[in-house]
């Protein structure tokens, strides 16, 4: 199961579980350093999505605990995915135009 189906699933355990551990047990208080940027960034896909941080950090931990997995792809030593890595590959192979006879190549791609 992955896409959108995946997801969906772990939206629906996350919030399951949320309710699990907000009303069985008592909760404690995690804190991380990170830049101001990366919060900010965050901030914006989290609105987007109407949650806030403290939703997406439960639904990422709540993740972990109910699947033993990071929700994360898994990426190369790189930082890409495996697809995202092969297709930068393929793309170094493609020819290129030396600097002097690009505005000959540009006018060739009209």
């Amino acid at each position: 199961m992955g896409g959108a189906e995946g997801f969906l699933v772990t939206i629906f355990l996350a919030i399951c579980d949320t309710y699990r551990y907000n009303t069985n047990m008592k909760t404690t208080t995690i804190h991380i350093r990170v830049s101001q940027k990366l919060k900010l960034a965050a901030q914006k896909v989290a609105d987007v999505n109407g949650l806030d941080l403290s939703a997406c950090i439960r639904m990422f931990l709540t993740h972990m605990d109910v699947r033993g997995s990071i929700p994360l792809p898994g990426l190369t030593i790189n930082g890409f995915t495996k697809e995202e890595e092969e297709e930068l590959l393929q793309r170094m192979k493609e020819p290129t135009v030396p600097i002097k006879d690009i505005r000959a190549y540009i006018e060739s791609c009209k």
